[in-house]
């Protein structure tokens, strides 16, 4: 029997990403794929696995510890760090709206 070829389908990345205690051999006998595609699979989530974790912080509200059933917000010690760090560009804002809790037509600054 010969083995798939192009590209891996969800379910076989899957797979592959959920049996990493598995030897690559194995993975790709279970799934009829080459090693070759397996490992160029593992390769490609651990590099972009690095890159995620290293580019992307969480948005700000992420941060937040939320209890919706209760309406409560609290603020963390993380999403405090963070505010801290982002105040220089939020801060810069127009005179004019200086003292304003809401702008209604930001456009109009």
């Amino acid at each position: 029997m010969s083995r798939k070829t192009g590209k891996l389908t969800k379910v076989e990345k899957f797979y592959i990403e959920n049996n990493t205690d598995k030897e690559v051999g194995e993975v790709a006998k279970d799934l009829n794929r080459t090693k070759a595609s397996v490992e160029k699979h593992i390769a490609k989530q651990k590099t972009s696995h690095v890159d995620k974790v290293q580019d992307k912080k969480a948005p700000i509200s992420e941060l937040f510890g939320h209890k919706e059933d209760r309406g409560v917000t609290i603020m963390t010690p993380a999403a405090s760090e963070t505010a801290d760090e982002t105040r220089s560009s939020r801060v810069n804002q127009s005179k004019r709206h200086k003292n304003a809790i809401h702008i209604i037509n930001p456009e109009n600054k």
